[in-house]
C-alpha cells in the first residue's frame, strides 16, 4: 500500500511572529513620535557653559527672533501673555517660568519682557540655554 505525501505549507505560520513584531514597532514609533512636545516657531537659544535641565511643571515662554511669543506651545501677544500668566500664578502656587528666547534677539528685549513678566507676579525666572560645545 502506497500512500501520497502531504506536505503542509506553514511558510505563513512561519512569518506571522515577523508581521507582529513589525506592527508592535510600528505602533511604538508612532506613540514615542506624538510625545514629542512641538514648538510653534523656530528658536535657537543662546549657549551657557552652566545651568540645569530645568522642571517639567513649568510655564515655558518662546520668545522668537522676530519678537513672535508663545506660552506653552501656543502662540499669543504680549498682552494676552501677561494675562495668562497673571491667571496661572493665581491658580498654582509659585509654578516655575522658563524663557526660552533666540539667541539672535537684542539682550534689551529680553530685559523688557523679564520686567514685564516681573510686573505680572512671576518671582522667579528660568532664562533656556544651550550647552556649550568643548
Amino acid at each position: 500500500m502506497h500512500f501520497e505525501e502531504t506536505h503542509t505549507d506553514n511558510s505563513e505560520a512561519r512569518i506571522l511572529p515577523l508581521i507582529n513584531v513589525v506592527f508592535l514597532l510600528l505602533i511604538f514609533f508612532m506613540v514615542a513620535g506624538s510625545l514629542s512636545v512641538t514648538e510653534p516657531f523656530h528658536v535657537e537659544p543662546p549657549q551657557s557653559a552652566s545651568g540645569d535641565a530645568g522642571e517639567q511643571d513649568v510655564l515655558r515662554i518662546l520668545l522668537g527672533f522676530d519678537g513672535q511669543l508663545a506660552l506653552d506651545g501656543e502662540v499669543v501677544d504680549e498682552k494676552t501673555l501677561l494675562a495668562l500668566i497673571k491667571e496661572r500664578l493665581a491658580s498654582e502656587p509659585k509654578p516655575g517660568v522658563q524663557l526660552k528666547a533666540d539667541g539672535r534677539i537684542a539682550g534689551n528685549r529680553i530685559v523688557l519682557l523679564t520686567e514685564d513678566l516681573r510686573g505680572a507676579g512671576v518671582e522667579e525666572l528660568r532664562l533656556l540655554t544651550l550647552p556649550v560645545k568643548p
